[in-house]
């Protein structure tokens, strides 16, 4: 009887004495967004140097990467407008080769270099909703005339350099993507497996919360309700480009602030393009491209840039997906219209 208690009691302590995971919250803030970083994690240690390595990734990004204030990026943009040649670091050489590629998948539709069209639109705040008059038609026409792409940019090893000096690279179609990827990379080299970093909606996750998916809801561009439900599979990202949180209105007209580099204009007939991908830079590059691409041409950009992972919502509740999210969307409130990418 007594060999049969130790027993029982071993099989218990065998269980309840092992260390018992936990959730950790924390907020902070980049690119005018705040960041929710969820972890799941048995170590309280692990977690809080994970959370202070990612506070302080999170400060360094937001005055390095910001186009329009004192940092690497604007000393890059300027020595790009002055035609010099920028040395850039092995992690920058990775990102700009990866930017580049993002944006001749997308046919340009996702541009990083136009910057200066972006600041006359207004866009380069992190306050919104904007309220200044659209800039004069002659203004924009000058700079869609300049047809600037990333086909402008060299970069030739660890050498960077620009054939068009009115280039402004601004990382803002992709600058959460590259966040909440770093955000991961970081929290995983801190040995923790299951995590969720969500930027003002757009997210990647890791893992699991209690042995399940961790479990997301999609907003709706009209209101702030949920358009629909999906579970985080194992290591992906989950990104929203809409008109719906960043504008400018005047004279009761909105002005979304995705730009149509070809026409120098805001988009105007869809309203969101959620993506999943498998890291957020891609989720991120390719939801603002798609959403550009419009209702005619998002099935060729999606299919160039490997993404088979799509929620379209435009006017008048039009909504369109692929076959494959459709399958992963839960209480669906809109009637969805199945297009392949074939």
């Amino acid at each position: 009887m007594l060999k049969n208690s130790f027993l029982i009691l071993s099989i218990f302590c065998l269980y309840a004495c092992q260390p018992q995971s936990k959730q950790t919250d924390q907020k902070l803030y980049v690119f005018g967004t705040i960041v929710n970083i969820t972890i799941w994690h048995d170590n309280p240690r692990q977690t809080q140097q994970a959370l202070t390595s990612v506070s302080e990734l999170f400060k360094q990004m937001h005055t390095q990467w910001h186009a329009w204030k004192p940092g690497r990026l604007h000393d890059i943009n300027q020595k790009l407008r002055a035609g010099e040649t920028v040395q850039l670091s092995h992690s920058e050489i990775r990102f700009y080769t990866r930017v580049i590629e993002l944006s001749r998948q997308s046919n340009h539709l996702f541009n990083p270099t136009i910057g200066e069209l972006i600041n006359i639109w207004g866009f380069h705040t992190d306050t919104y909703p904007i309220t200044t008059p659209p800039p004069p038609t002659q203004d924009i026409e000058h700079l869609t005339n300049q047809q600037l792409s990333v086909d402008n940019l060299n970069l030739v090893q660890s050498y960077l350099s620009s054939n068009n000096r009115r280039i402004w690279l601004d990382f803002g179609g992709i600058a959460k993507g590259l966040a909440v990827d770093k955000a991961i990379q970081i929290i995983q080299q801190h040995g923790i497996e299951n995590a969720i970093v969500n930027a003002g909606g757009d997210l990647r996750a890791i893992g699991h919360k209690q042995k399940r998916n961790w479990h997301i809801g999609i907003q709706s561009p009209t209101d702030k309700g949920v358009v629909a439900a999906l579970d985080v599979l194992g290591n992906e990202a989950i990104f929203t480009s809409g008109n719906y949180q960043r504008y400018k209105e005047f004279n009761g007209q909105r002005y979304a602030h995705i730009l149509d580099s070809r026409t120098g204009f805001p988009i105007k007939d869809i309203l969101s393009v959620t993506v999943i991908a498998k890291d957020g830079i891609t989720a991120d590059a390719a939801a603002t491209a798609l959403a550009v691409a419009g209702l005619d041409n998002w099935q060729l950009i999606a299919r160039q840039m490997g993404v088979e992972h799509v929620l379209i919502i435009a006017r008048n509740n039009q909504c369109q997906a692929t076959p494959n999210m459709l399958k992963r969307l839960r209480n669906l409130h809109l009637t969805c219209q199945e297009l392949t990418l074939n």
